[in-house]
């Protein structure tokens, strides 16, 4: 039995569009609308982008949701939100959205291989923009998908559904260039019976931005890299060498100058893992995807009667701000070399240069409908003319819809280290960072997510006993088919560690380090760089998990039972000693005592919902740093005193960790600085003395001196007066305190 290609049916409309076209003129803009053509997702889309940055997961999630309240999700709602709860270490929840996700696309290939003729022709696509088509996912989503989900099957220790979805990448990405190829064929013999001509040159298109030497040297605009070298990894570490070995070969044929995967395909199998060692990948997530625009060329379309200037969209894509892939992961012995193997941002560039022939076809085929609808129009009366003129207008955008909290590039650093409890060390855009991460088992991967702003750092939640031990945790259902996993048993400290860190607003499991501070120069000399920093904050007694659809809530990983509460209760890494009670469901801490972590950190205080609240005080491992002052969503906020291991103090506002008010710092080497502060630097009406006495009196804007200012010099003789020494211009972070606000470097393509 023949299936009529639905572009054959071009045919038929034009024969029944002088009855119809007119009232679909009329009801254009509203039908558009119905259909979400007026939808902005890139505005949407930024806002949350704008959260995660700022390290406010809840706050991302509410904003999705709200923007999605209709029971119909399309699939970037899952693309999203699956992304979301993976960044807050949630990865069974995150597995459950983005396999909804991928049942979407999963219908998309099922039609393909049983009916490719119905994917061609989206009529809407030929009668309105190409916003009308249904999505599903840019062809480098649907296989970064696949990637997202093989990753998680590691992570939560299920090896054979990982086994799977690598599997379905390579065939996913044959399906997708098959269909493209297909696709262009059926466009342009639909444009050739239709007789709309070609488009022989687009005047106003930046074709530039897609055809640099980058986007050229990719094979395609779907396949990543790092996908394959992730299935050569886990098949080396799991010992199976002849599966490892096809996919770095496929990785290096989409990254060919890659040192990282020709260093694997040499080493397969060569050297035995140490006993008591783990092979670890660090893999390094930077920035965010690009944003697809929409952009109106007025482009002349011959007719029968006469050319027609139609104004016609085409996608473009706009880069996010770019964000440091830092060069090295240091450990306490060696440093471990980043190379980044996929940049999605370049990538999209390449989709969008590999589909632009179709594009073009798909646009002036429905050039062709619009012009006949306003022709139509005007022959019934001028004021359907008019708004049938007004409609082609308003609703032709290419389509903008993308899958915008993917990174823009996915590095690793690979490395044997010995099992154990390891601090590691990378450059951020604002500054040096430090946390520690549990090494443990014959293998072990460990994402870090950098924003510009907030920094995500996960571990595995399996109990890594071996290459092939699969740990199951007990699940129960969560809402909106939302798994929560509840611990069976007592946690692994990789379990008890999986929480998201951040840079600038520190959540109960931040472990940031102060920005890498400057010394402030004498008058007229330029700061240069110094290299102390703070010391680590304390892990958190908490690990994120969902508490309902689109929230967060902090909560112990175990809850101790009826019977431990007393006035010592440890959960995981945690000590609570007084007056605590957990509160029922959610089993988060509150009350007065003191609370004690494994590395030695200390705080005495109160606890509300887990979270340091009200007056107490924080104390390092080696009692060096301390904290004594105001608290409120677990960062220093109000009025406080910080004491730093160098003997450095400040005594002043603070708010959200930063210094911020009012505020005297005061050095160990002998100057002070008292005035205002703004998001941890100084900045306002300030006085800064010197050692020596002397003193510079002004305004100053982040943390430098301004032109409204004096220096006043000491005439006073000093008996032994030191010279004076360069003061610190950006004072560390107080630990659990977010850095100053990242500042956006744009970092020369790799």
């Amino acid at each position: 039995m023949k299936t009529e290609c639905p572009m054959t049916s071009a045919a038929t409309l034009r024969k029944t569009l002088p009855a119809v076209l007119i009232s679909a003129a009329l009801a254009g803009l509203p039908l558009a609308a119905n259909a979400g053509i007026m939808r902005n997702y890139d505005e949407e889309l930024a806002v949350s982008v704008k959260h995660v940055r700022d390290g406010v997961l809840k706050q991302a999630v509410t904003h999705l949701e709200k923007n999605n309240e209709d029971n119909d999700k399309d699939i970037l709602y899952f693309f999203e939100k699956g992304e979301l709860f993976s960044l807050g270490n949630n990865y069974l929840a995150s597995r459950d959205i983005w396999m909804k996700g991928d049942e979407i696309i999963q219908a998309w290939e099922n039609e393909f291989r049983t009916n490719p003729s119905k994917l061609f022709g989206d009529i809407g696509s030929y009668l309105i923009s190409d916003k009308t088509r249904r999505y599903d996912g840019q062809d480098y989503e649907k296989v970064m998908l696949s990637t997202r989900l093989t990753l998680t099957h590691i992570m939560l220790g299920h090896f054979d559904n990982a086994r799977i979805e690598m599997k379905k990448t390579y065939e996913r990405e044959k399906l997708i260039e098959s269909f493209r190829e297909k696709e262009y064929d059926a466009l342009a013999a639909e444009n050739e019976k239709e007789g709309n001509g070609e488009i022989k040159k687009l005047d106003g298109y930046p074709m530039a931005e897609i055809d640099t030497p980058e986007v050229r040297e990719l094979k395609n605009g779907f396949q990543n890299a790092f996908a394959h070298y992730l299935a050569g990894y886990f098949f080396e570490v799991t010992n199976e060498s002849s599966l490892a070995e096809p996919g770095y070969r496929n990785a290096l044929q989409l990254a060919p100058n890659s040192r990282m995967i020709l260093r694997a395909l040499e080493n397969i199998g060569r050297e035995p893992l140490p006993e008591g060692q783990s092979e670890v990948l660090f893999v390094i997530e930077t920035g965010f995807a690009p944003s697809i625009d929409s952009l109106n060329i007025p482009i002349p379309i011959p007719r029968k009667r006469g050319t027609i200037v139609t104004p016609l969209s085409f996608p473009v894509v706009t880069s996010s701000p770019k964000v440091l892939v830092p060069p090295t992961i240091k450990l306490v012995d060696q440093a471990l070399p980043v190379e980044t193997l996929t940049n999605i941002d370049t990538m999209a560039r390449r989709m969008i240069r590999d589909q632009m022939p179709g594009t073009i076809l798909r646009t002036v085929i429905r050039a062709g409908f619009k012009s006949l609808v306003q022709d139509q129009a005007e022959k019934a009366h001028w004021l359907a003319g008019l708004i049938a003129k007004v409609a082609s207008v308003a609703t032709e955008q290419a389509d903008d819809r993308n899958w915008r909290m993917l990174p823009e590039r996915i590095s690793i650093a690979r490395g044997r280290l010995p099992h154990g409890r390891r601090s590691i060390e990378f450059q951020t855009n604002a500054g040096s960072y430090r946390t520690e991460v549990d090494i443990a088992g014959a293998f072990t991967i460990v994402p870090i997510r950098l924003t510009g702003g907030a920094v995500y750092v996960g571990l595995a939640q399996r109990a890594p006993q071996g290459a092939n031990a699969l740990a199951e945790l007990t699940v129960q259902p969560s809402g909106e088919g939302l798994a929560e996993p509840v611990a069976s048993a007592a946690p692994s400290p990789a379990a008890a560690a999986s929480v998201p860190l951040t840079l600038l607003r520190a959540s109960p499991s931040s472990t940031p380090t102060a920005t890498a501070p400057t010394r402030a120069p004498a008058p007229g000399a330029e700061p240069t760089p110094a290299t102390d920093t703070a010391p680590p904050t304390p892990p958190a007694p908490a690990a994120i998990q969902t508490a309902s659809a689109g929230t967060y809530s902090i909560a112990p990983t175990a809850a101790p039972t009826a019977a431990a509460l007393g006035k010592r209760v440890s959960v995981g890494d945690t000590t609570y000693i007084g007056d605590f009670r957990f509160e029922q469901p959610s089993g988060l801490p509150a009350g007065q005592g003191r609370v004690e972590w494994r590395n030695g950190d200390s705080y005495e205080g109160t606890l509300a919902g887990g979270l340091r609240t009200g007056k107490g005080s924080f104390v390092s491992k080696d009692g060096g740093f301390r904290y004594e002052g105001d608290w409120r969503d677990n960062a220093q906020n109000g009025r406080g005193k910080t004491t730093f291991d160098d003997g450095d103090v400040y005594e002043g506002d603070m708010v959200g960790g930063l210094f911020h008010g009012q505020g005297t710092y005061r050095s160990k080497d002998g100057w002070r600085y008292e005035g205002e502060w703004k998001n941890g630097v100084k900045d306002g009406q300030g006085r800064l003395t010197y050692a020596d006495g002397g003193r510079w009196e002004g305004r100053f804007a982040e943390d430098r001196q301004t032109a409204d200012g004096q220096m006043i010099f000491n005439t006073t003789p000093v008996a032994e007066a030191r010279p004076a020494e360069t003061p610190t211009a950006a004072p560390k972070a107080a630990p659990e305190a977010a850095s100053a606000p990242a500042q956006e470097e744009d970092d020369e393509d790799e």
